[in-house]
Formats: C-alpha cells, structure tokens, sequence
C-alpha cells in the first residue's frame, strides 16, 4: 500500500504547535487508527487550518501606523501590542465531501461538516480510511475546534524618524522556545513616507489633514521537534519490541509565516488625540510541512511496515485584497494609546500601548 500515510500524528502536532488541542493522542498506536495519502492527509491539515492562516496573515499586516504624521529626526516610540482577526461563521467549520478525498471518506450517519481550528469545541467528524481494495482499513476523528473564533497576532515594534518626512518601524522578536523541542522568531520591517507637501494646495489651510504612504513586511518563523521519534515501538499488540523504538527519525515541524501590507493614511492631529483613516492593499502566504521519517504499519505482520518521508508540505497563499481602516492615538506625556479596526478579507481589531518621546 504505498500511498499509506501516517496523517493524524503529523497534524495533530503541527495544530498543538498552534495552539489546538487534539482528540486522539500522538502515541505509538495512531500508526493503526490512521492511514491516508499523502494528498488527502495535506487537504485535510490545510482546511483545518486555513482560518489560522488567513486570520494570522491579516493581524500580522495590522498595526504598523496609528497616524499619517511622520516622526521628527531622531525622535523614537516604542510599542506592545495585539491584534484579533476575526474569523467569520463560514470559516469556523468546512465540509469534508468537498475536498476530493481520494483514500478517506466520512463515515455513514456523520456529519459531511466537521470544526476547523476556531470552531466547535464538542464536536467532530469520523473519518474511514480506504486502503487499495476500497475497504475500511482504519479510522479517526478529526481534531475539534478551539471553541475560539479570534485569531491573535502580537506585536512589539519601534519606530524612528530619520531623514525629513520619512520613518521607519522594526519588528523583532528573538529566539522563544516552545515546549522541550521548537522555537519561534519574528521580524519585520516597515517605511512610512508622508506626501502631503507634494500635494498641490499643500497649504494647512488647503489641505489640513496629513497624508502618507506606508509599507510593512513581516515574517514568523517556527521550528519544532517532535517529541515522539518513533510510530512502530512494538508488534503484536505491544509483547515484543520493535526495531524502531526510541529511534530517532528527525520528524519536525518547519514553518514561515509572511506578508506585506501597502497603505496610504490620512490623519488630523487634535492636540493629544490623532484620528487617522487608510485604505490599502496586504498580502500573506504560508510554508509549512511535516517533515522526518514516519513509520507506517501497512498490514498485521512484524514486517508490514513502510516509511514515509516528509508526508505533509504545505505552501499557499492565505490572503490577498484590499484592505481598510479606522483608528486613532493617544499621547499622554511619554506614554502612547493606540487602537484600530481594520476590514478585508477578515476584519481586526488591534489595541496597544507604549512609550515616545518626540512628534
């Protein structure tokens, strides 16, 4: 059976990597309760996920600006900040019979629809797997939602005006571990380029708003070792052990996260207050894969086993449109208020504090 595929252990930690909570344990067993093709283990993990995608790509292109206003030379803020994306009704769930299985079916009397990560928490759909003959060789339950329909995206950023007009904004977040085997980094760049003296009438009293351009590239990446190396640790119901326990077959999670945001701003300062509007365009894409040897039993003997390498690749893009927002700062002292709400293919909000000095 070559297209047998371990799915369920490769995807139920790539989704408690992200922060989901499977059903089924990732031990030496789920090589019996799950095997599917490679195509259908990917289609399955992609649309369980492809709300944490969209909502994550769309948070981590917000909040680069709360104002059109350039920073003077020198002058600094620095800032803490979240945003939520909103998942809608339609992306909280998604039906199986539409994904063009080909060695899976859901099982007589479920649900054709089943949770995706920010869906239902009590509730999931059985999956049978189909192995050459068309017969039922094994069995799971997809993975539940997280019961939470908000997908977050924190930011740490400093922005710094330099020549005339002109700022810049650095995201950066080192090195975080992630449990006994992953880490996690970001980084980011941004410019902001305030146009409103190039406009004709540029006179306060003509035009009495200030109006910028503004570009943003973020970028997360995630490294993972998965904790259980091996999936066959025993034959025969577990009596004798097998060749391949405690071998380590380098099975990991690599993942990089991107997307750009291109927007133009328009702001009024109000004495410690600053409204601002912009409308623009953002983009992000996902690259993620289950990588490693993965040690499938393919039949009831000592020996019916195969190997399958780097059985799920994952690379699409999540987001692509136009995008809009309100929001406003507020300055107290050196102390900075922000908050926006931005709408597109998902809609945010994004709340933060910091500190500055300086307009």
């Amino acid at each position: 059976m070559k297209r047998i595929v371990l799915f369920f252990k490769t995807s139920a930690l790539t989704l408690s990597l992200l922060g989901a909570f499977s059903t089924v344990s990732a031990q030496d067993d789920i090589g019996e309760l799950v095997r599917a093709g490679k195509e259908d283990a990917t289609k399955l993990t992609q649309a369980y996920l492809n709300p944490f995608f969209k909502g994550f790509g769309f948070g981590m292109n917000s909040g680069w600006f709360n104002s059109a206003k350039t920073k003077n030379l020198g002058k600094f803020d620095l800032r803490i900040q979240a945003t939520g994306a909103f998942v809608p009704p339609a992306d909280q769930r998604f039906n199986i019979s539409s994904l063009g299985l080909s060695n899976a079916r859901v099982k007589a009397g479920q649900s054709n629809f089943t949770p995706t990560i920010f869906g239902d928490d009590n509730s999931a759909t059985t999956i049978e797997v189909l192995d050459d003959n068309g017969d039922v060789a094994a069995e799971f339950q997809m993975p539940q939602g997280t019961g939470f329909n908000i997908a977050p995206s924190p930011q740490v950023q400093l922005t710094v005006g330099l020549i005339k007009n002109t700022d810049v904004s650095v995201r950066f977040v080192p090195s975080v571990k992630i449990g006994d085997g992953g880490q996690i980094n970001s980084w980011g760049v941004g410019i902001k380029k305030e146009i409103t003296s190039f406009l004709p009438g540029k006179s306060e009293k003509v035009i009495p708003v200030d109006i910028s351009l503004a570009f943003g590239y973020n970028q997360v990446n995630i490294d993972y070792k998965i904790a259980v190396a091996d999936q066959v640790n025993a034959d025969n119901e577990g009596l004798i052990p097998g060749p391949n326990a405690g071998k380590d077959l380098n099975q990991r999670i690599e993942a990089k996260l991107s997307g750009y945001t291109v927007d133009a701003i328009l702001s009024k300062k109000l004495a410690i207050f600053t409204p601002f509007v912009s409308v623009g365009y953002n983009t992000a894409k996902t690259e993620i894969g289950a990588l490693g040897d993965y040690i499938i039993k393919t039949g009831s003997g000592i020996n019916d086993k195969e190997t399958i390498t780097d059985p799920i690749k994952i690379n699409q893009k999540d987001i692509s449109g136009m995008r809009a927002g309100v929001g406003f700062s507020l300055h107290l002292a050196i102390f900075r208020l922000y908050g926006a709400y931005n709408i597109g293919e998902y809609n945010a909000v994004t709340a933060g504090l910091g500190i500055g000095i300086g307009k």
